[in-house]
């Protein structure tokens, strides 16, 4: 959830690997904590040794490398073979990547893009607006950050690269819902749960539908307190070339920073990067 913090805080700045991006879309968790899961930690250089040999490693081959006991490295890559991640040739032993993680690799890979084409818009909106911004793609009826720019003021919001919102509780989501196809949408909202999270979330699916067509129209959305009380989030999306949402970016604030008189304002303005990031990605002209 986001909380409003009063004092200054410094955003980290975290490099990822590609593997390491790969895990927090696996996990949706934030890379740095202050303490380290043993057993995740050893899974992922067994991974990442892996992923360094075309030829595929054996049990004892990672035993030797990563000086893991030899159960361990067993159970470790029996374990990711079990669930796909890994395969195993039964002629020679040799474990290598499975589709699984080839597939996590290549949507890692284009959230990086995606990311790092739109980061320097994302800073630009921040200044402009003096709120913080995300940028975040739809994951299983979520939106997710993949991206966020802290505004430089006192208010800060704890949120999080990998972070979660029900997309019908977000203006990033409900952007990133609205500009799916007519059919697509109405059938993600056919098995949608729409939880309750304040009593200003909207849990109908027929005014929830009406509302995303609406925003379909104006080309932004918003939220105010349906997430969180006395938070309030506008949101664009950023289109591909046939027109529906490959992400979304929004800006957020205390409802005394965004008010339903100065929606209309700032989501011409996110509306306006939105469609700058589409161009720069090469989706519209």
């Amino acid at each position: 959830m986001f909380r409003v913090d009063n004092s200054r805080q410094v955003p980290e700045k975290s490099r990822y690997g590609i593997l390491r991006r790969t895990l927090a879309i696996i996990f949706n968790t934030q890379m740095a904590k202050p303490y380290l899961v043993p057993a995740i930690k050893r899974a992922f250089e067994v991974i990442e040794l892996l992923a360094s040999s075309d030829a595929g490693l054996t049990v004892s081959d990672i035993h030797r490398e990563l000086k893991l006991p030899l159960s361990s490295a067993a159970t470790i890559l029996y374990t990711l073979q079990a669930l796909g991640y890994l395969d195993r040739d039964r002629a020679t032993a040799r474990y290598k990547l499975g589709m699984r993680m080839l597939t996590f690799s290549r949507l890692a890979g284009d959230q990086i893009d995606l990311v790092g084409r739109c980061h320097s818009l994302l800073e630009m909106m921040v200044r402009d607006s003096g709120l913080t911004a995300h940028l975040a793609v739809l994951r299983e009826g979520e939106a997710m950050y993949v991206d966020r720019v802290p505004a430089s003021g006192l208010i800060q919001f704890s949120s999080y690269i990998g972070m979660r919102w029900p997309a019908h509780v977000s203006g990033v989501g409900k952007a990133l819902l609205a500009f799916q196809p007519e059919k697509h949408l109405e059938e993600m909202l056919a098995t949608m749960p729409l939880k309750k999270v304040t009593n200003r979330t909207i849990t109908n699916k027929a005014v929830l539908l009406k509302q995303l067509r609406g925003f379909r129209k104006t080309g932004y959305s918003w939220e105010i307190g349906e997430g969180e009380h006395g938070v309030a989030c506008v949101a664009a999306p950023i289109l591909g070339r046939d027109g529906t949402a490959i992400a979304a970016i929004s800006v957020t604030g205390t409802t005394d920073q965004i008010t339903k008189t100065s929606i209309a304002s700032v989501g011409a303005s996110v509306k306006r990067y939105a469609q700058k990031m589409s161009t720069r990605l090469g989706n519209v002209d």
